[in-house]
């Protein structure tokens, strides 16, 4: 509530210097993410907010009989400020971005540091402070207090490193298991929408058209279809498949749609490098071919055309793909349009920031360009 209540003071200051109208946004904004944030982690803040106040009671009930309440509550409020700090300082910083990037050496002489720093503070603390009524608490001596300041502070940091790498871990599974949930959603959205029921239904209707005519491509659409279909279903449950896998997987669908037509459809693949060891997400790629075949203008265009570049350098795959549209023929976009946003958000989930989708829609012509590190042969033994 104090938190909202801040965001409105900020009210005047934003108003000055934005139109009415943005700063409204950027407000409401901010303060939804804010709450958001809140209602997220609920369980977390009241579990920090009542250890804290837990210790505090604990500590005022303890030597409130030897001190003023005003004296106990200015005692506790300093020291327990000099271990909060270094408690959030090693957990946040430190074990995050130290230990838990395997930086051992820096975060262990970091944490020492950290440890003879705030040891120092709470020595000054405590000497400051009168300590003879709290003699059977707090030793007298100068070199006994300031091994109790170290202990304590050394304490501090190691349940600090340990609270939160167990935190990290619950986190983690929990990363985990909502990645594992988001991908089999992801996966039956792409059985829904991304091998297109409209395509499935021309394609069959074809194929019909095809067999009444006795026509000698029939046997060759249905064998394709299958196979299209059996990679879909089959292959699709799969956690990692080989790249070769799913480039053949291209070449098959590239072949039955070219089937459909009477006439020689412009159509190019070209694989660059080699694929040998190289394992991706099954049905990553095949929506944005689909997504061209469905948005090119073969119709209408003598001229039009898809081409696909695969690039394979290391573990680095180039997906890139162009085709012609016509954008005054928008009926298709009205059956469609999930495809691509699919595919961003399996990205996000699967390559997290190990990829690069850049969509560039120019007048004539619809380009994607994705850019995405791979996983080899032995990092597959990761996935169960």
């Amino acid at each position: 509530m104090s938190f909202l209540l801040f965001i409105e003071t900020l009210k005047p200051f934003v108003e000055f210097f934005l139109p009415k109208k943005l700063h409204m946004i950027l407000l409401d904004r901010f303060k939804n993410q804010v709450i958001m944030r809140v209602k997220q982690n609920i369980f977390t803040i009241l579990l920090h907010v009542g250890f804290w106040a837990l210790y505090f009671l604990l500590i005022i009930m303890l030597i409130s009989s030897y001190l003023t309440v005003q004296q106990a509550i200015l005692r506790i409020i300093l020291n327990g400020f000099v271990m909060a700090f270094a408690f959030y300082f090693n957990a946040l910083i430190l074990v995050n971005q130290l230990l838990v990037k395997k930086k051992y050496a820096a975060f262990f002489s970091s944490a020492l540091v950290l440890v003879v720093v705030t040891t120092a503070f709470r020595y000054l603390l405590l000497k400051y402070f009168e300590r003879s009524e709290l003699s059977m608490f707090i030793p007298e001596h100068p070199g006994k207090l300031m091994i109790f300041s170290f202990v304590n502070q050394l304490t501090v940091v190691t349940v600090s490193t340990g609270f939160q790498l167990l935190q990290n871990r619950i986190t983690s599974e929990r990363a985990k298991q909502q990645l594992k949930t988001s991908q089999s959603e992801a996966q039956l959205q792409f059985l829904k929408a991304q091998i297109n029921p409209h395509f499935l239904f021309n394609t069959l209707n074809n194929i019909y058209a095809l067999s009444v005519i006795r026509s000698s491509k029939t046997p060759d659409m249905i064998l394709k279809l299958s196979e299209l279909l059996r990679y879909v279903i089959y292959g699709g449950r799969e956690k990692m498949v080989s790249v070769s896998d799913e480039i053949e997987h291209i070449r098959k669908f590239i072949e039955l749609f070219q089937m459909k037509s009477e006439d020689h459809l412009n159509i190019t693949l070209q694989v660059e490098g080699s694929a040998k060891g190289m394992f991706i997400e099954p049905m990553i790629l095949i929506p944005i071919v689909e997504n061209c075949f469905k948005h090119t203008d073969f119709d209408s265009n003598p001229k039009a055309y898809v081409k696909i570049i695969i690039a394979l350098h290391d573990k680095t795959l180039k997906f890139i793909t162009l085709n012609t549209k016509d954008d005054s023929n928008n009926q298709k976009d009205r059956t469609g349009g999930v495809g691509l946003e699919n595919i961003k958000k399996r990205l996000h989930l699967k390559y997290f920031e190990r990829h690069e989708l850049i969509i560039q829609n120019k007048k004539q012509i619809f380009e994607v360009n994705l850019s995405m590190e791979l996983d080899n042969e032995n990092d597959t033994n990761t996935f169960g």
